[in-house]
């Protein structure tokens, strides 16, 4: 196999491992008996430990991180499987903070890839991650421990794999760090604001905003809607390297549209406040490979700026979710919108004079 090819697969792996987690990891916790406090405080924990890792990669170097998370995350499986106590979830809480900051040094295995490589990287792990999601379902008809001893063959193959992938590690001190940082730094904090911002509506106030707006449709129904809209969006993703520059501009100005209508009619119907979404994650998607392209060559292929990149990202995710939930709580959902799609907007006109620039070099 090309070591493109190695990478992907990789990378697709890990995100039907996340995918999982996502769900199963709580899910396990709730079935052993835990109270949901109990619960908040082995995630709040995994956070942390998550934070406090990324600190520690930004100043020292791991040999062969990605092998570390494969076998990081082999053990989580084994501890599901073997552990399902508040001890082996603690653990686990821990061990899944430091593989998810480790696995930020993958940016080092992309330094070849072209635009169309991140949009079949793109395509593939979100697909993926809403398979992970839902393995989870199959414990109606499966023990839960069948599926874990399957998904642990399928980490150790991971393991396998990362193996293969071919990379070295540049050495840096920290000043080289720092001289890096401080060419990056005007950049880079104001894109991670702006992109935690949406992010963090569309991944997780999206469906608090459904069931609090639309009273008469049950949990279930909004779970079913809220799935077939995010359907198409898979196309999207693997047709977004076709993208100009025109483009760009004309689908961030389209999404921005869309924000603003949703301010106005979010309420009139779900239907269309879905459509509404829809096409505003649709552009987004398309924009998706370019974005991603340029923004692992303004890290510059660094596995220790890209930790510090993931450090700002969890802060600011922080700060937008409180944010966020204070509007919510005023019962304000247009001015989220408003608010959002302004984000939105300035995030992709940062992005679009980066790409610009960058075709002009």
């Amino acid at each position: 196999m090309h070591q493109k090819q190695y990478v992907i697969l990789f990378r697709s792996i890990f995100s039907l491992f996340v995918g999982f987690m996502s769900f199963a990891y709580i899910a396990l916790m709730k079935v052993s008996g835990l109270e949901s406090f109990q619960i908040g405080l082995i995630l709040t924990l995994s956070m942390i430990v998550q934070l406090v890792s990324y600190i520690i990669l930004i100043f020292f170097s791991i040999v062969r991180n990605i092998v570390i998370t494969t076998i990081l995350e082999i053990l989580i499986g084994f501890f599901l499987l073997f552990f399902r106590n508040i001890y082996g979830f603690l653990l686990i809480a821990i061990i899944m903070g430091i593989s998810n900051s480790i696995f930020s040094s993958v940016i080092i295995i992309q330094k070849d890839f072209i635009r169309k490589d991140y949009s079949t990287l793109m395509a593939l792990t979100a697909i993926l991650n809403i398979v992970g999601i839902g393995l989870f379902y199959l414990s109606s008809f499966e023990n839960i421990n069948i599926i874990l001893s399957a998904l642990i063959l399928v980490l150790i193959l991971n393991a396998i794999i990362s193996f293969k992938i071919k990379y070295e590690e540049p050495k840096e001190s920290l000043k080289d760090f720092y001289r890096n940082l401080k060419s990056i730094g005007k950049i880079i904090f104001p894109v991670k604001f702006f992109s935690t911002l949406r992010r963090t509506l569309i991944t997780s106030y999206i469906p608090l905003i459904l069931l609090s707006v639309f009273l008469t449709y049950s949990s279930q129904k909004i779970s079913l809607y809220l799935a077939l809209f995010q359907i198409p969006l898979f196309v999207f993703l693997y047709i977004g390297y076709k993208i100009s520059n025109k483009l760009f501009l004309i689908t961030s100005i389209i999404e921005f549209i869309m924000f603003l209508i949703l301010s106005l009619f979010y309420s009139v119907s779900i239907f269309i406040f879905l459509s509404l979404i829809l096409l505003a994650n649709a552009t987004a998607y398309l924009r998706a490979p370019a974005s991603e392209e340029i923004m692992m060559r303004l890290l510059r292929f660094n596995t220790k700026l890209s930790a510090l990149s993931q450090l700002i990202d969890v802060m600011f995710s922080s700060l937008a979710s409180t944010f966020l939930a204070f509007l919510i709580k005023l019962d304000l959902y247009y001015v989220i919108f408003i608010v959002v799609g302004l984000a939105s907007f300035s995030l992709n006109i940062i992005i679009y004079k980066l790409i610009s620039y960058d075709k002009t070099k």
